[in-house]
């Protein structure tokens, strides 16, 4: 049963961590409002979800609905199976809860959505089951509806180095010209290929920063982890995610002074020699900073791969 409704349920978890906008511009630009739209839909349907609410969550599916587990084949077909499912599902799993993430949105038609993804089911104690999902929305009046969602597992990766393999691109070195400092950065693999090991210089207009970030592999939590060391002593942590071609570090630090300091860095890949990067809902003691600008990361002439950079700032040299 934890199957059928992991199956059901996968696609409309994700508002938890936002929707990714499209990859092609002109494709947002067709549908004005469609992904806000999509993304306020999601957020009911987790609302329902979490309410244990198996009519209203049955509700966001089109009547003659599919949905189809890849690994077992298993199909699940119309709107009323669906509730049905729901409904002793959250019978037997009432502390049931999804998380996950949209990997890409591309509108086909006006009315028409398919949305890629991966999303983690807790069933009390057991193993959380992390899936990635492809789903068809469909636009009925006001409302977009579930016509069609295909599932599997997503198996945890063999080794570190399998599940750093999407950031391989990172190495190499880069530099920022932000306005005011510049950042030179070095990424490298450590020994055996099991971190990825980030090393950078900020020079702002009186002093010299340095620093090192090693990003790799929790297999416990199942996600991409960093730790940050400044040579102010200053030091963080955070989680690493992806949404299409920009990369995500959710981070929370211990500034030199004791305050403490948190954001999101959005890193996102222009082409294979250019990057921006930019900081997003950083607090300082609680306390919400501006956002600044992004700030365009680019390759130097003699590194061979491509490398992280970042926007470096006076409250810590922030990568």
């Amino acid at each position: 049963m934890v199957r059928a409704i992991a199956v059901s349920v996968v696609v409309m978890s994700l508002t938890q961590v936002g929707l990714a906008q499209s990859d092609n511009p002109q494709d947002a630009a067709a549908v004005p409002g469609g992904h806000e739209a999509i993304h306020q839909r999601l957020e009911s349907y987790v609302a329902a979800f979490n309410k244990q609410d198996a009519v209203a969550v049955a509700a966001f599916w089109s009547p003659d609905c599919l949905s189809t587990a890849e690994d077992s084949g298993q199909r699940v077909e119309g709107r009323e199976a669906l509730q049905k499912h729901f409904a002793t599902f959250f019978q037997d799993s009432p502390s049931a809860r999804l998380a996950g993430q949209i990997t890409d949105i591309q509108f086909v038609r006006p009315d028409v959505a398919v949305i890629e993804g991966r999303t983690t089911l807790v069933v009390g104690d057991a193993e959380p089951v992390v899936s990635v999902f492809a789903a068809t929305l469909v636009k009925d009046g006001k409302e977009w509806l579930i016509a069609n969602a295909r599932e599997r597992d997503l198996l945890p990766p063999t080794s570190p180095y399998e599940a750093l393999q999407d950031l391989e691109w990172l190495i190499g070195i880069w530099q920022d010209q932000a306005e005011d400092a510049q950042v030179v950065t070095t990424v490298r693999w450590s020994p055996n290929q099991t971190f990825l090991i980030r090393s950078f210089t900020a020079r702002f207009a009186d002093e010299e920063r340095q620093g090192t970030q090693v990003i790799g592999w929790d297999p416990l939590s199942r996600q991409i982890r960093t730790w940050i060391f400044h040579s102010d002593g200053s030091f963080g942590q955070g989680t690493v995610s992806r949404h299409d071609e920009a990369w995500m570090l959710k981070m929370s630090q211990t500034l030199s002074d004791g305050r403490t300091a948190a954001g999101t860095q959005v890193i996102t890949r222009v082409d294979d020699n250019t990057i921006t990067v930019q900081v997003i809902g950083e607090t300082v003691n609680g306390e919400l900073r501006p956002t600044a600008d992004p700030v365009t990361v680019v390759r130097t002439a003699e590194a061979s791969g491509n490398a992280i950079g970042g926007a470096a700032n006076a409250e810590g040299a922030k990568p």
